[in-house]
């Protein structure tokens, strides 16, 4: 039933972004109730399916790829809907909306992503929280990068004056600079304070977490924290700010790498005792 529901939530992302082209493709501004509702819906089922796995292993649902990707599509979805309505970006909907669709339907077409499941260093909840908000934060770290993308897009429109298509829908570049900007400082804040919860739990158990899985995620919190210092002192601004917000996304999605190349089959007992896996 879980994923029935994560295929229903993949489905209705999926018609979001369809709705959104055929409306460009009609030259008409996509409809922001309907791709709003589309996407609350989407979501909702998202939510149930992840809330299912959750209970059903006692844990957070990011035991996998195959959840870790669900996991950061949702959270990609939320913030979209928190502040979709505030700033009335109903493009930079389709645009979220078309990554947590990628992301799902991907996923899902993987079935070795799913086929193990590990609770994270038994459960403890104190890292289990780190991961939690780390991969929240991600879900910032794309909505994020499809602003900065449309931006990029509407930057290149007006400098080689050229408005049709759907580049006349989307909102004024400085609109969109003061949104990239404020996302910009929830994503640091969230991802520092999953950085401080991992901090805490690598002090008293310095054997539990991989080098590699410990230099990436510093990695990533410098970037933003270059990113977000340069923004605000007004050195890092306009295109320049886009391109790295979509730079710093790859690279999130890259630093995955060190923790899923790490997950045991199922059935396989890893040999980090600190570490168990749920059959």
């Amino acid at each position: 039933m879980d994923r029935n529901f994560i295929i229903l939530s993949a489905i209705l992302y999926s018609s979001a972004v369809a709705l959104a082209l055929f409306q460009l493709m009609k030259k008409r501004t996509p409809p922001h109730s309907a791709l709003f509702m589309l996407l609350l819906v989407g979501f909702l089922f998202q939510s149930a399916g992840l809330y299912l796995r959750g209970i059903e292993h006692h844990s957070c649902p990011i035991g996998n790829t195959f959840e870790v990707l669900q996991f950061i599509s949702w959270s990609s979805i939320l913030i979209f809907l928190i502040t979709g309505p505030v700033f009335r970006l109903s493009l930079i909907g389709a645009a979220t909306a078309n990554i947590a669709a990628a992301m799902s339907v991907i996923s899902l077409l993987v079935p070795h992503w799913d086929s193990f499941r590990r609770s994270l260093f038994g459960g403890d909840p104190w890292i289990e929280s780190h991961a939690a908000i780390a991969l929240f934060s991600y879900g910032v770290f794309a909505f994020l990068a499809a602003i900065a993308s449309l931006f990029i897009l509407q930057n290149f429109g007006l400098r080689h004056k050229k408005f049709s298509g759907f580049l006349k829908f989307l909102p004024s570049i400085y609109e969109m600079e003061i949104v990239i900007g404020r996302l910009l400082l929830i994503a640091f804040l969230t991802y520092t304070s999953a950085v401080f919860i991992g901090a805490w739990y690598y002090v008293a158990n310095p054997e539990a977490i991989q080098a590699s899985k410990l230099s990436f995620t510093l990695l990533l919190w410098t970037g933003y924290l270059v990113a977000f210092v340069l923004q605000k002192s007004g050195k890092l601004y306009h295109q320049r700010l886009a391109w790295a917000s979509i730079i710093l996304f790859v690279f999130a999605l890259f630093t995955l790498w060190p923790v899923e190349i790490n997950r045991a089959p199922k059935g396989v007992a890893d040999s980090n005792p600190t570490i168990s896996v749920e059959e």
